[in-house]
């Protein structure tokens, strides 16, 4: 995953593979793994100034998510599997 530029780990030369995964992170390696286009659209109120607010748009703007709730994403909740499977299988869609 980093080779392909996908993560950069959770620190210098650290992956932490026991680490939960949040909303925010997965926007972003999706984001990248599948090379969505930008967006100029913030279509969410709560990840501005977020480390990953442009990808989590990317997503958005590829409709491979609607959010949590109405104008919101949720950047800092984990990521269940299902829900993750839900993202991947729109993305391979």
């Amino acid at each position: 995953l980093a080779a392909a530029g996908i993560t950069a780990g959770c620190a210098d030369d650290r992956f932490c593979p026991t680490t939960a995964v949040s909303r925010g992170q997965m926007a972003s390696f999706l984001a990248r793994a599948f090379a969505l286009p930008y967006t100029a659209t913030d279509y969410f109120t709560d990840d501005t100034g977020t480390t990953h607010e442009i990808d989590i748009n990317r997503l958005r703007a590829a409709n491979l998510t609607s959010g949590c709730a109405p104008s919101a994403y949720c950047p800092d909740a984990t990521v269940t599997r299902g829900q993750m499977a839900a993202f991947l299988h729109r993305a391979l869609e």
